[in-house]
């Protein structure tokens, strides 16, 4: 496991090493305004560390922050619920776009900018999406696709 978290942390110092150099030689101003940067790390459901990268992208000249978000799954009312942290943005400007195995969401109000796209923890049924939005926390609530069937039905000879 620490091997694991280790390698992690040497992909991602090698990563801001190369954004910084880009950012130098491209002429751009990299730190003119705020930079934001933050790691999540937790355990995931095979033992296994997950860690997940938040804050402003260097390597964009837009200027959009990746937020914090975490996913919950419970299996007894078979639903995924994704909690992510979109501070100082009116919910009436939040982007949303769902498929069965990814999320997309997009908030732009002046200095405040997050764009994030991550895949789903487990398939859900993109239809039953339901959103709310307060205290700078967007709660997406989604019901888990029935993976009984796998597509299949009985087909009748007549």
């Amino acid at each position: 496991m620490l091997d694991e978290l280790d390698r992690s942390f040497e992909e991602m110092e090698r990563e801001i090493e190369e954004a910084v150099r880009h950012g130098f030689e491209s002429g751009r101003k990299v730190f003119s305004r705020p930079f934001v940067a933050g790691i999540s790390m937790g355990m995931g459901p095979e033992g296994k560390p997950t860690i997940q990268l938040f804050g402003n992208d260097p390597l964009s000249s837009e200027g959009f922050r990746s937020p914090i978000h975490e996913q919950v799954i419970d299996d007894n009312a078979k639903t995924l619920r994704v909690i992510v942290e979109l501070p100082g943005v009116e919910k009436s400007i939040i982007e949303i776009a769902a498929s069965e195995d990814r999320v997309s969401i997009k908030a732009e109000k002046d200095a405040r900018k997050y764009r994030s796209e991550f895949p789903l923890k487990r398939e859900v049924d993109p239809e039953s999406a339901k959103a709310e939005y307060k205290n700078g926390i967007l709660d997406l609530f989604f019901l888990i696709k029935d993976k009984t069937n796998k597509g299949y039905r009985r087909v009748s000879v007549v």
